[in-house]
């Protein structure tokens, strides 16, 4: 069964709203620091590439083959590559950013995800990401445990209830105090390669 992530236009009008609520100064805040050679991983619909500073050599990447469509569209001169976070096709240190933007809630094996970021950044590469967590409160974070099973299936893999910046610390990554923010159940930060995965 699809989700609605899988979904187009559904996913987009989903966005849409949620942009008019504040995301979209996030998504700015997120692409405005990309430098050099920039990784999107899960572009989703490419609402985030027209974005980006024109200096930027962007490659973006998306499993689904229709929301690589849509992209497409969004951004015709964009180099567009179907592929998943936990198999990137590109060889180590590629890229001097790497941005992702609500994505890792849905990435099967976010850990692997992760290492394979580390693996094809730079080492003095940043990795951008915009994601929504479980919250740390009592009850909200007991509400997205128990909605997490059936909003998987609904959602198309979504996990309401990650643990997105411990995860991101565990495997290889420093997250940055400067430029870190927190709304509700939604997270924004960069964050470096440690020296031990360095």
């Amino acid at each position: 069964m699809r989700g609605v992530e899988q979904i187009p236009w559904l996913y987009d009008a989903m966005c849409t709203v949620m942009e008019w609520t504040g995301l979209s100064r996030w998504r700015s805040w997120l692409v405005s620091g990309a430098r050099g050679r920039t990784l999107e991983v899960g572009c989703g619909t490419g609402r985030n590439l027209p974005r980006y500073p024109s200096e930027v050599q962007l490659v973006a990447l998306e499993p689904d083959a229709d929301a690589l469509k849509v992209a497409k569209q969004r951004a015709p001169d964009a180099l567009l590559v179907r592929a998943s976070a936990e198999a990137l096709p590109f060889r180590e240190g590629a890229f001097d950013t790497v941005v992702s933007s609500l994505v890792f809630c849905s990435v099967p094996k976010p850990e692997v995800g992760l290492r394979e970021i580390a693996r094809v950044m730079t080492g003095d590469g940043q990795l951008r990401m915009l994601e929504h967590v479980r919250h740390p409160s009592g009850f909200i974070g007991w509400l997205q445990d128990l909605v997490q099973p059936l909003w998987t299936i609904v959602a198309g893999g979504c996990h309401p209830n990650r643990r997105t910046e411990a995860t991101v610390e565990a495997n290889g990554f420093v997250i940055q105090e400067d430029g870190r923010r927190s709304q509700g159940t939604m997270r924004r930060f960069v964050a470096r390669r440690s020296q031990r995965s360095a």
